[in-house]
């Protein structure tokens, strides 16, 4: 079992941007992402955090969303559903690093 919390240098390091995009990101995207805070303030980044801070970075990123943008299509897909759009691009992700690992042992 993996770690449980995650800080806000990990996560940068993990999506490869730097602290402050996580922390003005937390600012624009309010209610869509809102990680917890110890009693010293600090953040604290769970799975699904860091999910959906990988939907956002797909969004604006890869995909060039404004920040609006991006806003509208996290709010449109927000149906309460088994799945939400961030954990398929998680799990695709995941799914993409096997294939690769899978390819490189049959090499």
């Amino acid at each position: 079992m993996g770690k449980k919390y995650f800080t806000i240098r990990e996560v940068a390091q993990l999506l490869g941007v730097a602290p402050s995009l996580i922390r003005f990101w937390e600012k624009q995207f309010i209610g869509i992402l809102e990680p917890s805070k110890n009693s010293k303030g600090a953040r604290r980044y769970v799975d699904k955090d860091i999910t959906q801070l990988r939907y956002i970075y797909a969004l604006v990123k890869k995909k060039g969303y404004s920040l609006e943008g991006a806003r509208k299509v996290i709010q449109k897909h927000r149906v309460e559903s088994s799945i939400t759009p961030a954990e398929v691009v998680e799990r695709l992700h995941a799914l993409r690093t096997f294939l690769v690992e899978l390819k490189e042992r049959f090499r």
